[in-house]
């Protein structure tokens, strides 16, 4: 597929790889117009019409077309030929908070409050626009320049409107909430809070909550809710935990509740994570990308379910997955008490805080094509 990709496209100048999907490649790219950098998602239009995902593709761009927020990646342009789709979106040079956490090993609560803000600021903000995300994980949230959160891959979310109902099981095991893995409709946005909640029990243990690797065993443990919380976090710490990932979806923390917690009162109030981008695609332009006329089709119930995402024979190859991921499962066995072993110092910058080193463009190592 790489050797196929043109070199520009238009006004923008593809350089490197800087990461590849089942579907795409990410190249960085180089706005000559206006001397910028984006990430530019190369799709496959083949790949997709023989996987029948054309409708999730354009569902998921017409998502990131209504989103302008300071935690969302941004959409900037979009371009196509024969045999391809360019998504042209904002650059996040500090990479993955999957890769932050490993790299770390864990992290102080100090940085993870200043993370889950954001996610829950973002969060609430997505949730209010009525939409869910429902694969919230630290592989699909980005640290930019200065080292913000940015939510991205919105491929399997939806327009949910004031009920927030769903009922396609999607989205990534280890972080799904047990409504999700049910079989029966529940409320994405209960379901978000969830998977908010596991990825700051990453962060902050630098392992997942889950014991079993099993399919069916994995699954019996996140219905049941059956994780630990190691002794060495915090009172306020672990009451936050437990609230967020409450088996019932009725009386787990809601955002709100989640950001007045007493765990989060330290945390800042505000972040100085930028505007949003000035120039995005208008809804015509995104109409004339997908060849269709203005309100043509109600694109808010268009059919991008992806059951298959969770169906049978697709769960022994998400656990394969699983089993490569660096965040490591929690080890059966009683907690050892670390409380003496201080997570590793703060080396980067956040605001004041040394946590992420702000980097350009020019500093990220790309793939030589």
């Amino acid at each position: 597929m790489i050797q196929d990709i043109p070199n520009r496209v238009d006004q923008y100048e593809l350089r490197g790889v800087i990461g590849d999907g089942a579907f795409s490649v990410v190249k960085l790219a180089f706005n000559l117009n206006y001397q910028t950098f984006a990430a530019c998602k190369i799709i496959s239009r083949q790949k997709l019409a023989i996987h029948n995902l054309e409708a999730r593709f354009e569902n998921e761009i017409r998502i990131l077309q209504q989103l302008h927020h300071p935690g969302v990646v941004g959409l900037y342009d979009m371009r196509k030929d024969e045999n391809f789709y360019y998504v042209f979106e904002e650059f996040c040079p500090n990479g993955e908070l999957f890769q932050f956490i490993v790299t770390r090993g864990r992290l102080s609560e100090e940085e993870a409050q200043l993370f889950i803000r954001q996610i829950l600021e973002t969060l609430q903000y997505v949730h209010n626009m009525g939409i869910c995300h429902r694969d919230l994980k630290p592989e699909n949230l980005l640290l930019d320049t200065n080292g913000n959160i940015k939510i991205s891959d919105f491929g399997l979310s939806r327009f949910v409107g004031c009920t927030g109902i769903v009922e396609t099981p999607c989205g990534s095991p280890c972080y799904a909430s047990p409504e999700c893995i049910s079989g029966r409709p529940y409320d994405g946005r209960k379901s978000d809070i969830w998977s908010a909640g596991v990825i700051c029990y990453a962060m902050v243990t630098g392992q997942l909550p889950w014991t079993k690797r099993n399919q069916q065993q994995l699954f019996d443990q996140i219905k049941k809710g059956d994780y630990t919380i190691p002794g060495y976090l915090s009172d306020n710490c672990r009451q936050f935990l437990a609230g967020m990932m409450t088996v019932d979806a009725d009386r787990r923390l809601s955002i709100e509740e989640a950001l007045t917690h007493q765990w989060m009162k330290s945390a800042p109030k505000s972040y100085d994570a930028g505007k949003p981008g000035t120039h995005f695609p208008s809804l015509k332009i995104v109409d004339q990308f997908f060849n269709r006329e203005i309100s043509d089709s109600d694109f808010k119930n268009l059919h991008i379910e992806r059951s298959e995402s969770m169906a049978p024979g697709q769960i022994p190859t998400l656990l394969n997955i699983i089993k490569i991921n660096k965040i490591p499962k929690r080890k059966s066995g009683p907690i050892r008490n670390i409380s003496r072993q201080p997570a590793q110092p703060v080396v980067r910058r956040f605001f004041n805080k040394q946590i992420i080193k702000p980097q350009t463009p020019s500093q990220i190592l790309v793939t030589p094509v």
